[in-house]
């Protein structure tokens, strides 16, 4: 891990990492409108109904998570034909829920969640895990860095941070421990006896390439792959601005490695994609073979992600 210079703070202190982010939690709340909002859920037995300030359709979205989501999007289409199940696996960032959130995610069902950070950054952040689902902490990263934990621990140049991003892309694929991990974390979403949550820090790159892979293992077209990891970019703005108005203030000379660091770019999602291209051929050969998830667990999820 990268020590920030000098000590300081480091973003995640102010992103909300840790104990003392409240100011910044306010500021973004009250950029994304949240004090003007009023989200009621009501439950009728298995139904599931939500009454939502800012929801489109059937989606849900919680109040504080910006990056919550279906893995299946809107459903989808597949090559040849049918649709991606909608409420198997949703996507997200930590789960820092509030009490309304929490029931939410109760009523949704949730079984599982699959969590794929580092010990250090449950430790500074734990989940609010909802009540009958079972907690799965997979470390993918092994001791390598992210943009997550380099947000955490301290800040490199703009350069490195380039760099870092397109190897821990790369690792994705062509690492042994992240592979396994990953492989493990696909058989607890499959294990799972209902909807299931997957999420690292930001819901950006480690919960994009699962996210991908599922996507991919039922057939969604690669643009339309692409297209999902981008909404991170969409989905992170408030929250994207406000870190960067601090940083501008606090430490300007940090400020291009950390727009790096956030950064939701196709190229690293592509450099992913290439290398299980080169590697694997297709999604499930690089879960079986690659991950060391077990034929019928993988052809079990697929059905369940796969509808007409």
């Amino acid at each position: 891990m990268v020590a920030e210079p000098g000590g300081g703070r480091s973003v995640a202190s102010v992103a909300g990492a840790d104990g003392g982010a409240g100011r910044y939690r306010d500021e973004v709340r009250h950029a994304e409108g949240y004090d003007d909002e009023v989200r009621h859920a009501e439950g009728d037995g298995d139904e599931v109904r939500l009454t939502r300030a800012r929801g489109v359709g059937g989606e849900i979205r919680l109040v504080g998570v910006h990056n919550f989501r279906d893995v299946a999007g809107p459903g989808y289409a597949l090559r040849p034909s049918g649709a991606m199940t909608r409420g198997v696996v949703y996507r997200s960032t930590a789960l820092s829920v509030d009490e309304g959130d929490l029931g939410t995610l109760e009523r949704l069902g949730v079984t599982a969640v699959v969590d794929l950070r580092t010990p250090a950054e449950i430790e500074k952040q734990p989940d609010v895990i909802p009540a009958g689902a079972e907690y799965v902490p997979i470390d993918v990263l092994g001791g390598h860095t992210s943009a997550a934990t380099l947000t955490t621990t301290g800040l490199v140049g703009a350069d490195q941070a380039r760099r870092e991003m397109a190897e821990t892309y790369e690792r994705f694929v062509l690492g042994d421990h992240e592979r396994g991990a990953f492989g493990r974390a696909v058989h607890a979403l499959a294990a799972s006896s209902g909807p299931a949550i997957v999420h690292c820090t930001a819901g950006k790159d480690r919960t994009g390439w699962v996210s991908a892979l599922l996507q991919l293992l039922v057939g969604v077209r690669e643009e339309d792959v692409i297209a999902d990891y981008l909404l991170t970019r969409e989905r992170s703005a408030d929250v994207v601005a406000a870190i960067r108005t601090y940083v501008q203030a606090e430490m300007p000379d940090k400020l291009e490695a950390v727009e790096v660091l956030l950064g939701v770019e196709e190229a690293n999602l592509r450099r992913s994609l290439d290398a299980l291209a080169r590697e694997f051929g297709d999604a499930r050969r690089y879960l079986v073979e690659g991950a060391g998830v077990e034929d019928a667990a993988v052809d079990e999820l697929a059905a369940r992600l796969r509808s007409g």
